[in-house]
């Protein structure tokens, strides 16, 4: 995929070259993509709903019923059994999946009012220790304007296309503290995506784990989640690194600006490309020839696309496996993977090192120390199978 990736991307260089800077730049925020409709799939709108909401009073307050962790251990749990895709979707299949979801949807985090679940700590399917007697949990705040006198509905602060903007951003500031020195290039550390460290007001990010006692160790990205897990920071690295690969591939007599707007809108085309012609198909979705752009068509995205339709959460696996001949990693090294609670196996000549998900959570550090292609390499094992399970 990785190859195939950078000999699209080489030949819409080229043909972007060819007509020098593009006219008619796509925004950043999704705005004035319709001429008639300007803010339709614009960041900062309300999620469209296509079903009639179904508050208990309504407008606002939150529907009855059961316990959300009782149904979930129950109808999803995953103890003793692993169920595995049965169409060999490899793990390129759920990462993707994510990181076109943060292409498109990301609520307005800040908190709407606590919705905490209830814990039961003598449920005989519970598996983890909670001393709170519960998870906590915020609701989405309302949009504006609604949930008093007219039912409650929720913001989308991303545009609702696919445009990259989980590698760019939609907002100004973020942009530019993302910005190289050159003006044309993604800032990085390495070939790495840079820290929030390494200038002066940083964009905020989600933190995860133990990044919360040590956020100037966060990635800083187009989205706030890109710190999320290992192959989500992976995917972020890698689009940086090709927006930077097409810069320096563009003749010196185009301008900064220029370079860039062309790299961005190569990266766009590429994460639409491998959506539409490899990521959909392989997972079974069937598209109808394209007609053209339908002008009365709000690309808004809904609240069921969202929250339900778009959820690829139960084929995540549970841990990584990258793979190294011996003699890659010293005996210290090893050793110091050991102390982390990485598993090292040796097999066949090679090394393995079998990385649970709850170690890839918050950790940018260890993606260095493993590497970029390696740990891309391994997401070529089965994925779960959709909508069976969720791992621990």
């Amino acid at each position: 995929m990785v190859r195939f990736l950078l000999a699209v991307g080489l030949s819409l260089a080229i043909a972007a070259t060819a007509t020098a800077a593009p006219s008619g730049t796509r925004s950043f925020d999704g705005s004035g993509n319709n001429v008639a409709h300007p803010t339709w799939g614009a960041a900062g709108q309300p999620y469209r709903r296509i079903a009639a909401p179904a508050y208990a009073d309504g407008r606002s307050a939150m529907a009855s019923g059961p316990n959300a962790r009782y149904l979930s251990n129950r109808i999803f749990n995953d103890a003793n059994q692993n169920l595995f895709s049965e169409n060999g979707i490899s793990q390129w299949g759920w990462a993707w999946g994510q990181f076109i979801d943060h292409d498109m949807g990301l609520r307005d985090e800040s908190s709407g009012g606590a919705a905490n679940i209830g814990f039961d700590p003598g449920d005989p399917l519970e598996s983890f220790d909670n001393e709170l007697g519960s998870i906590g949990f915020d609701r989405t705040p309302a949009a504006p304007g609604t949930g008093v006198t007219n039912p409650r509905q929720q913001v989308n602060t991303l545009s609702s296309f696919l445009d990259a903007s989980q590698i760019y951003g939609t907002d100004g500031q973020r942009r530019q503290w993302l910005l190289a020195p050159d003006g044309a290039s993604l800032l990085t550390s390495g070939g790495y995506l840079p820290r929030a460290s390494a200038k002066p007001n940083a964009p905020v990010m989600d933190l995860f784990g133990a990044q919360q006692g040590r956020p100037g160790s966060a990635v800083v990205a187009g989205d706030v989640r890109a710190n999320e897990n290992m192959a989500l920071t992976a995917l972020h690295t890698l689009f940086v690194r090709e927006h930077n690969r097409i810069v320096a591939a563009l003749p010196r007599s185009l301008g900064a600006g220029q370079r860039y707007d062309i790299a961005r809108r190569v990266v766009g085309a590429e994460v639409q490309y491998i959506t539409y012609t490899q990521f959909l198909p392989t997972l079974g979705v069937r598209l109808g020839t394209y007609t053209g752009y339908h002008a009365d068509v709000n690309p808004t995205l809904t609240n069921e696309f969202a929250t339900v339709g778009f959820r690829a959460h139960s084929m995540v696996h549970g841990e990584f496996e990258p793979s190294f001949p011996e003699g890659t990693f010293s005996q210290a090294r090893l050793d110091a993977f050991a102390r982390q609670g990485i598993e090292v196996e040796h097999e066949d000549g090679r090394v393995v090192l079998v990385i649970s998900l709850s170690l890839a959570f918050g950790n940018p550090d260890l993606l260095q120390a493993v590497g970029l292609g390696p740990f891309l390499a391994s997401l070529g094992e089965v994925q779960y199978k959709n909508d069976e399970q969720i791992d621990n």
